[in-house]
C-alpha cells in the first residue's frame, strides 16, 4: 500500500510542475520581419537645345524616395539610343545636374547631330539605404534635346563660270557618296579639267535653291577656308592650274569650311596596313592618269592611302562608309576599317576621294582543258603571296579568272599579265602554277 501511494505522489507532483516546464534545448525565436519595400518617383529636367544654352551644367532629371520616409538615396542615370541597344551613363551630382558638354557628347553619339528635338529616355538607378542595407530600385523618365548643327540638305550644285552662273545646272554636284549628312558632312565634286580654262568663280547652289533662288547659297567669308551662308559673301574662287586633269571642290557642311585645287595625279597610289606591319607600300595603278586606281592585295587589318611609296605626305584616311567601301579625306582622320583578312581587289578613285574593296573569294585556271566550263581551283599561299596549284590536268590554252566569273581574268604575257589578256598555252605534263597578282601589267606567273 505504501508502494501505490508513493508512485501516485510522484505522479501529482510532476503533472504539478508541466505549467513551469520550459525545453531550455529549444533556442529563442523572434517574429519574422516586415518585408521592406523602396519605390522612387522621377521626373524629366528641362528641355535641352545645344545650340543656345550656355550653362556648363544642365537638370538632367528630378528624383525623390517615396517610401521607406527617409531613407537615404543615391542615383545613377544613362540615356539610351532610340532601340534600346546602347547606353552611356551620364554622371550627376546630388541635385541632379550634369555637364553640358558631356551629355552633348552622348547625344551626339546615340541620335546624331540633326538638329531636331529628340525626345530620349533617360534611366535612373536609386540605391536606398534601409537599416543599413542599401536597396535598388529603378525608374525611367525622358530628355528633351536638340543638337547644334546647322542644317544640311542631301545635295548641292557649283553655280559658276564652269556652267555659265545657270542656277538651274546640276552638272556639277557635290556629293558625301549618299550617307547620312550629319554623319558624313564632307561634300565633293570632281571637275573635269578640260572644262576649265581659267580660275573658277562660282557659289555652291543647295537643292532646295534650284531655280533661281540664290538666298540660300554657300559664299565666300572674310576668313580663308571657311564659307558664309545664306548668299552672305562674295565668289568662291579656285585658282587655275595649267595641266591639271581635275579641280576636286570639297565642303564640309557640319564645320563650315571649305576647299579647292587643280590636281595632276601620277601614274600610281599606295596602300599600306597592318598586313605588312605597316612597313609596305602595295603599288595601285592608274595609267590614264585621272585619280583612278586599282591593285589586287592580302588584307588583315586597318589601312591608308597615300600618294608616295616613300612618305606619308597628302596620305588618305577614312571618313565614313562600310568595311569595303567609304570615303575618304586628306585633311587627317582614322584608319580605313579592317575588311576582314583575306584577297581583295581595291580600287581607288583619288580625285573624288572613295574606294571599293571587292573580295576575291577564289582564284583558279579554266581553259580547253575542261572545255572552258569549270574551274581548276588554285589556294592562297600567304607566306609567299601568290595564288598556286600543282596539277597535270592543264594542256593547251588556259587563263586565270576570280570568283568563278569572267568580270575579273588575266592572261597575255606570263611576265605582265592583264585584265582581259591573251589565253595563254602551255603542253601537257604536271607543272606548279604560282599566280602573284598585284596591279594590271605587273601580276606575273611562274611555272615549275
Amino acid at each position: 500500500m505504501k508502494k501505490i501511494l508513493s508512485i501516485m505522489s510522484m505522479a501529482l507532483l510532476m503533472a504539478g510542475c508541466t505549467e513551469d516546464y520550459k525545453d531550455w534545448a529549444q533556442p529563442f525565436q523572434n517574429g519574422p520581419e516586415e518585408p521592406v519595400s523602396v519605390s522612387i518617383s522621377v521626373s524629366p529636367g528641362a528641355a535641352v537645345d545645344f545650340a543656345t544654352i550656355t550653362d556648363e551644367t544642365v537638370k538632367l532629371f528630378s528624383a525623390s524616395v517615396s517610401n521607406p520616409e527617409g531613407a537615404e538615396a543615391t542615383y545613377t542615370a544613362s540615356i539610351t539610343n532610340e532601340d534600346g541597344s546602347k547606353e552611356i551613363a551620364i554622371k550627376t551630382d546630388e541635385n541632379f545636374f550634369c555637364s553640358t558638354a558631356e551629355l552633348e557628347s552622348a547625344v551626339n553619339a546615340l541620335w546624331g547631330r540633326r538638329p531636331v528635338a529628340r525626345t530620349i529616355p533617360v534611366k535612373v538607378l536609386a540605391y536606398v539605404k534601409v537599416n543599413g542595407v542599401a536597396i535598388a530600385s529603378t525608374g525611367t523618365t525622358t530628355l528633351t534635346a536638340t543638337p547644334n548643327a546647322p542644317v544640311i540638305e542631301e545635295a548641292y550644285y557649283i553655280t559658276g563660270t564652269v556652267n555659265g552662273w545657270d542656277n538651274t545646272n546640276t552638272d556639277y554636284e557635290l556629293s558625301n557618296g549618299g550617307a547620312d549628312p550629319y554623319e558624313n558632312s564632307i561634300f565633293t565634286v570632281m571637275i573635269p579639267g578640260d572644262k576649265v580654262s581659267g580660275d573658277i568663280e562660282f557659289k555652291v547652289t543647295p537643292k532646295s535653291g534650284l531655280g533661281g533662288d540664290w538666298s540660300k547659297c554657300l559664299t565666300a567669308s572674310d576668313t580663308e577656308g571657311v564659307f558664309a551662308t545664306n548668299n552672305a559673301g562674295g565668289n568662291l574662287k579656285v585658282a587655275y592650274v595649267a595641266g591639271a586633269k581635275f579641280y576636286r571642290i570639297q565642303f564640309d557642311l557640319m564645320n563650315q569650311t571649305w576647299s579647292g585645287a587643280g590636281l595632276s595625279f601620277g601614274d600610281y597610289f599606295y596602300e599600306i596596313g597592318n598586313e605588312s606591319g605597316w612597313g609596305t607600300s602595295h603599288a595601285l595603278a592608274g595609267p590614264a592618269n585621272d585619280g583612278k586606281y586599282k591593285g589586287y592585295y592580302y588584307l588583315n587589318g586597318e589601312f591608308k592611302f597615300k600618294p608616295n611609296a616613300d612618305n606619308w605626305d597628302d596620305d588618305l584616311e577614312y571618313v565614313s562608309g562600310t568595311t569595303t567601301s567609304g570615303t575618304l579625306t586628306d585633311a587627317g582622320g582614322p584608319n580605313c576599317p579592317d575588311p576582314g583578312e583575306g584577297f581583295y581587289e581595291i580600287f581607288l578613285d583619288a580625285g573624288a576621294l572613295n574606294y571599293t574593296l571587292t573580295k576575291i573569294e577564289s582564284v583558279s585556271m579554266i581553259g580547253g582543258f575542261n572545255e572552258w566550263a569549270s574551274d581548276l581551283e588554285m589556294t592562297y599561299n600567304a607566306e609567299e603571296g601568290c595564288w598556286e596549284v600543282t596539277t597535270d590536268q592543264v594542256s593547251g590554252e588556259y587563263k586565270f579568272r576570280a570568283n568563278h566569273d569572267w568580270a575579273i581574268n588575266w592572261g597575255g604575257d606570263v611576265k605582265g599579265l592583264t585584265q582581259d589578256g591573251a589565253n595563254l598555252s602551255i603542253d601537257g605534263g604536271s607543272h606548279t602554277f604560282k599566280l602573284y597578282l598585284s596591279y594590271n601589267g605587273a601580276h606575273k606567273l611562274t611555272i615549275e
